[in-house]
């Protein structure tokens, strides 16, 4: 039964390939005021090479190379997070370690509650931008202050997103390469060498605090743009993919139909080629990353006053993007509600069925209920096909499969 998956992984590739279009095209129609902001230049930016690389996904899929493509997936996951964070990250925080002071629990506890009611002190006086104090949730001993965004002076009510500057001014090779290492035109003093250890541990404390995968996702929750939920799911995808971008056993593999013969040629990647159900779940990760970039810097747009942008001319890229969680909502993501395969085998192993059948049927258990299934392939192959037990049926999502 692989046509009918195969016939999919087109009618995806073609609705991905149709927002790439309306993207491509959207430049022209965006009218802007009187004034050009440049923050909006260099956010457009950066989405055009992110599709650069959704472009290449779309390659390597139809030349049949699925783990290349998942692992590119992985690129694209981690920009869209930073990418939300630029368009939207309107709050940054900053630490201040008390690891030294050695405190107990309950001594930090007291600590905590002392630097609020400093904090509502200043705030009272107007001799602070801080919002808010709290302990750091990802460390035991550090307080975590929090900030509205950068305010441009001659305009405060737009803030200008502290990750796109972080983004623009971090140089990986300051932080991890040492200059003692390599060839150098002239060696350093001791106080170049100060100098220069300063540099490595500025750009160390902004990865850590600013463009890690987990400071993204602390950066992400402090806005408000995720919950505890899609903090899973983002940690589930994050982790399949990566498997393919770095060295896991049997990764690609597993993807392969049958996946369990070995051999003795030598060849580009195995004998056997990818299955169908993989090259669909490719595409469709490809689909809904593009989708969340484009809606991402649509909604920048379009929110923008009146003197940046007069007509944000988002129609059709607006109609373009609705077709993913509308053709394809089989697939659970980041933001969309868990599909009906993973209410189905909720309700079967969790539910009582009294209650489905209060509901209407299984299709209407509550979203906020339904677990996601961190065991992404295997759950996705198996909500292609069809399913019944003696009280409920599941129909797959595809014409023609059983």
């Amino acid at each position: 039964m692989s046509e009918p998956i195969a016939a999919e992984v087109e009618r995806v590739n073609e609705v991905t390939r149709s927002m790439i279009s309306a993207y491509c095209a959207w430049g022209p129609q965006i009218q802007h005021g009187e004034t050009q902001l440049f923050t909006h230049t260099q956010l457009l930016e950066f989405v055009n090479l992110r599709i650069e690389t959704a472009d290449s996904c779309l390659l390597l899929i139809g030349n049949g190379k699925i783990a290349d493509a998942l692992g590119l997936g992985r690129s694209l996951l981690e920009n869209y997070l930073l990418f939300m964070l630029m368009c939207r990250g309107k709050k940054y925080f900053q630490l201040r370690d008390l690891s030294e002071e050695k405190l107990t629990g309950g001594q930090f506890k007291a600590r905590v509650a002392q630097e609020q009611e400093r904090l509502r002190e200043l705030q009272h006086k107007g001799e602070t931008d801080c919002i808010e104090v709290k302990r750091y949730p990802r460390a035991k001993d550090r307080l975590m202050y929090v900030f509205e965004g950068l305010k441009m002076k001659d305009d405060p009510a737009f803030i200008h997103p502290v990750h796109l500057v972080h983004f623009q001014e971090f140089r990986p090779e300051t932080m991890r390469l040492k200059d003692e290492n390599y060839f150098q035109y002239y060696q350093n003093d001791k106080e170049a060498r100060k100098v220069l250890q300063g540099h490595v541990d500025a750009e160390a404390w902004r990865y850590k605090h600013y463009l890690s995968y987990d400071a993204l996702l602390h950066s992400l929750e402090i806005n408000g743009i995720i919950d505890t939920d899609v903090n899973a799911r983002i940690e589930a995808h994050y982790t399949f993919l990566g498997k393919f971008l770095h060295p896991t056993h049997d990764a690609a593999r597993d993807l392969h139909n049958p996946s369990n013969w070995h051999g003795e040629r030598t060849s580009i990647g195995l004998e056997h080629r990818y299955s169908e159900a993989s090259k669909l779940l490719a595409s469709l990760y490809v689909s809904h990353l593009v989708a969340g970039l484009l809606g991402e810097v649509a909604t920048l747009i379009e929110s923008a006053p009146g003197k940046y942008i007069s007509n944000a001319g988002t129609a059709d890229l607006r109609e373009a993007i609705s077709r993913v969680n509308r053709n394809f909502p089989y697939f659970w993501f980041l933001f969309n509600d868990p599909p009906h395969y993973d209410r189905f085998m909720y309700c079967i192993h969790h539910v009582d069925p009294v209650d489905v059948r209060n509901w209407g049927g299984y299709s209407n258990v509550p979203v906020k209920d339904v677990p996601f299934n961190q065991h992404i392939y295997e759950n996705f192959q198996r909500s292609l096909n069809s399913a019944r037990t003696t009280l409920y049926s599941y129909q797959s999502p595809l014409p023609g499969m059983q």
